[in-house]
């Protein structure tokens, strides 16, 4: 009887043991999770302000032809030269008459810089908005950052018919919140007219190219030979930009540049009467800002000496140039 009296209170010992271990094993698993949940719940409101983000901008994008003032084809207009016109108020509806995506408006994403655009649809992080067409398989439109290295990003999508200007294709439109870097904005020299035909400072001229899928403020930059360093200067202090994969012209006098190559949109003027000191027949040209530059240095062995010829890199970042037909606006 004892003895049964004694395994009876030791396994009552065991259960009073075993009840306040499980006690102290989920009080101290409660604060672990309510631990977590704080730091998840942070993280999941952040997740749940990108998503929002995300489908505002995909709805905007797909919810009109988009607007600037009474116009529906603000494809045709400009950011960067002249008076500034896609400015705040404007609606980057990217369909056509049809309810397509219209290649023409989905390119004309490139006229607008990064910031610009982000706070027009107003997205508090980095973004990246691209079409693909399905068959082929092609990016046909891209703007804006990369995501492949960021650690959180959220991606919302919508299958629809692009029109390229020829064909309609089935599609995917992909807009990108993430967080992570900007998308970087460097431009290079690409052409060089430092000995023309005409003489005098006016007729020289500078090709920089954009390779970026936004567009770059110029203002920003300077340009400098072995003498001098100039400002690019915007008239009545306008925000002048190069879109998305285009050329700018650097020169003393846009007015004859135009008049002797054509009305071309993206035409400069440096601060002073020349570019540097004037481009002497040997030379080193600097494009640079904040700590990018961009060098090249010449002599008349290289060519392009007061022929009508300039000098040209054979790709944007290539090291090799050589003389060729001037080909001003076009890389």
């Amino acid at each position: 009887m004892r003895r049964e009296l004694n395994r009876d209170e030791n396994a009552v010992t065991h259960v009073i043991e075993f009840t306040i271990a499980l006690t102290i094993f989920v009080l101290i698993l409660q604060a672990f999770h309510s631990s977590m949940n704080y730091r998840i719940g942070i993280d999941l409101d952040n997740n749940d302000n990108r998503v929002v983000m995300a489908r505002e901008v995909i709805s905007e994008l797909t919810g009109s032809q988009g607007k600037i003032g009474e116009a529906t084809n603000w494809e045709t207009l400009e950011f960067g030269t002249g008076t500034v016109q896609l400015r705040n108020g404007v609606t980057v509806g990217l369909l056509n008459s049809n309810g397509e995506l219209d290649s023409a408006k989905c390119k004309a994403l490139g006229k607008f810089p990064y910031t610009a655009l982000r706070d027009e649809l107003e997205v508090e992080a980095q973004l990246r908005i691209e079409i693909r067409t399905l068959v082929p398989d092609e990016s046909v439109c891209l703007w804006g950052g990369d995501a492949s290295t960021s650690s959180i990003s959220v991606k919302s999508e919508r299958y629809m018919l692009y029109n390229d200007g020829t064909n309609t294709l089935p599609a995917l439109l992909t807009v990108t919140v993430y967080e992570g870097a900007p998308p970087v904005s460097n431009i290079y020299l690409t052409e060089i007219m430092y000995n023309p035909s005409s003489s005098g400072a006016n007729y020289e001229w500078v090709e920089v190219y954009n390779p970026n899928t936004i567009a770059i403020y110029i203002s920003s930059w300077t340009i400098s030979d072995l003498k001098e360093k100039d400002s690019i200067i915007p008239e009545d202090d306008e925000a002048i930009t190069i879109p998305a994969k285009s050329a700018g012209i650097l020169t003393a006098s846009p007015t004859i540049f135009k008049s002797t190559y054509g009305d071309y949109a993206y035409v400069f003027s440096v601060e002073d009467t020349s570019i540097g000191n004037g481009l002497d027949d040997k030379d080193n040209l600097t494009l640079s800002k904040n700590s990018f530059s961009d060098l090249f240095s010449y002599t008349t062995d290289k060519g392009a000496n007061a022929n009508g010829k300039t000098l040209t890199r054979s790709c944007y970042n290539c090291d090799d140039w050589a003389e060729a037909a001037e080909s001003a606006g076009t890389v």
